[in-house]
């Protein structure tokens, strides 16, 4: 007697190994872009920190006037101070102005590969834009955002965005971003 095709426990044989196979591919694959956004992440942090102490030189002063925090400190904060959102964003603002435009010479950082959005939108909600292609005049996510109206923001491992954490300490006179 010939057979012809199949038995049914051959196909779920086959059925059983590309779901597994399938399985190992999707969980590396999750894993290598989760990396991939974690040191893209540590990348831009990398950036601001090193735009905030560009800054400092250009300047002789922290950007979004932390000296007064060191001056009058509030007594509840300590010294090592983590920016509250209104403060974070006066930092933020003052590196872009710096950051942005034709004036090649006084850059303090390099703001194409960072992600930004308006300041509003940082509740976790939504994600952001790549500075380039919000920078682009006809582009798809060309939204006409002044710099007082941008915030620098990472992607969570659940894809929304969320503000760096910065933190001054008025002692030792230093900015680091987390």
């Amino acid at each position: 007697m010939k057979r012809k095709g199949f038995t049914i426990i051959e196909l779920l044989m086959v059925v059983a190994i590309l779901a597994t196979l399938l399985g190992i591919i999707t969980t590396a694959v999750f894993a290598s872009i989760r990396q991939a956004r974690d040191r893209r992440t540590q990348a831009m942090r990398q950036t601001i920190q090193n735009g905030i102490a560009a800054y400092r030189q250009l300047k002789d002063r922290w950007p979004g006037d932390l000296e007064d925090l060191a001056k009058d400190p509030p007594p509840s904060r300590g010294t090592v101070i983590t920016l509250n959102t209104a403060e974070y964003d006066s930092v933020v603002q003052d590196l872009l102005k710096v950051s942005v435009g034709k004036n090649v010479k006084n850059r303090v950082m390099d703001p194409v590969g960072l992600l930004i959005m308006g300041k509003s939108g940082t509740d976790g909600k939504s994600s952001g834009v790549e500075f380039r292609a919000a920078a682009q005049k006809n582009g798809p996510y060309a939204k006409r955002m002044s710099t007082s109206e941008m915030t620098l923001v990472h992607q969570g491992g659940n894809g929304k965005a969320y503000r760096y954490k910065i933190v001054y300490n008025t002692e030792a006179d230093s900015v680091t971003v987390q």
